[in-house]
C-alpha cells in the first residue's frame, strides 16, 4: 500500500489493525491511465467480509499478499484464497484473483515453488507473483492488477467441489439435450406415422370409389 502510493520503504514493522484505503493513477502502455483503488482487509476481516452474500459484488479483483520466507503466511493465504473463490462459486459472485509473493529479497521457505505451483495449477490462476518492497521490485504488480480486473475470465480461481458442481450440471445439460432429441425424433415419426395412416385411409377410400 505505501509503495502504490510512492512512500518510501520502511524497516519498521507496523501490523495493519484496520482497513486501509489507498487510491492511485496507474499507467499502461499506450499511455493509457487507470485509476485504482486498493483496499486492504487484515486476514481477520475476511470472515466478516464474506459473511454478506453479495460482499464481493463491487469487487473487481482479489489479491492475496503472504510472506514467502513464511509458510505459515503461505498456507494462511491459501486458505483465504479457497475461501473467496468458494464463496464467489456459492454466490455466483466471482471474482478474478492474484498472489502476491512478498519479501522476495529473502529465502524462500522449503518446498515454496513446489507447493505455490501445484495450488495455482490446481486453481487455474497464474503462479504467484514474486515483489520485493525493499528492493523497490514490484514486478508491475499494479499493471498486472489492472489487467486482471480488466480481463476477469482469465484469473478466475475453481475449486474442486465448484469444478465437481460445474462437471454435474454439464452432465445433467447433456442429458436433458438428448432426452429432448429423442422426443423431437418421436414427434416427427407420429407424424409421419399418422399421415401415412391418413394416406392409407385415402386410398382404400379410393379402392372403394368413395372419393369426395
Amino acid at each position: 500500500m505505501n509503495s502504490f502510493l510512492g512512500r518510501p520503504y520502511l524497516d519498521s514493522y507496523s501490523p495493519t489493525a484496520d482497513e486501509q484505503y489507498a487510491v492511485n493513477v496507474v499507467e499502461l502502455p499506450g499511455g493509457i491511465k487507470k485509476t485504482l483503488f486498493l483496499l486492504e482487509i487484515h486476514e481477520d476481516g475476511v470472515s466478516k467480509l464474506l459473511s454478506s452474500k453479495e460482499s464481493l459484488a463491487p469487487c473487481d479483483i482479489a489479491v492475496f499478499v503472504y510472506d514467502s520466507s513464511d509458510e505459515s503466511s503461505w498456507k494462511r493465504a491459501t486458505e483465504l484464497l479457497m475461501d473467496v473463490a468458494g464463496d464467489g462459486e456459492d454466490t455466483s459472485y466471482e471474482v478474478p484473483c492474484l498472489i502476491v509473493a512478498a519479501k522476495d529479497d529473502l529465502d524462500s521457505f522449503p518446498m515454496a515453488i513446489q507447493n505455490s505451483t501445484r495450488v495455482s495449477q490446481d486453481m487455474g490462476i497464474e503462479a504467484p507473483i514474486p515483489i520485493s518492497s525493499k528492493l523497490s521490485d514490484f514486478n508491475n504488480i499494479f499493471r498486472r492488477i489492472v489487467n486482471a480486473a480488466e480481463h476477469p475470465h482469465l484469473s478466475i480461481p475453481e475449486t474442486e467441489a465448484g469444478r465437481s458442481r460445474k462437471q454435474y450440471h454439464r452432465l445433467i445439460n447433456r442429458s436433458l439435450m438428448v432426452v429432448s432429441g429423442m422426443l423431437i425424433v418421436w414427434h416427427l415419426t407420429t407424424v409421419l406415422f399418422l399421415m401415412h395412416l391418413k394416406l392409407g385411409v385415402v386410398e382404400n377410400v379410393g379402392d372403394h370409389g368413395w372419393i369426395f
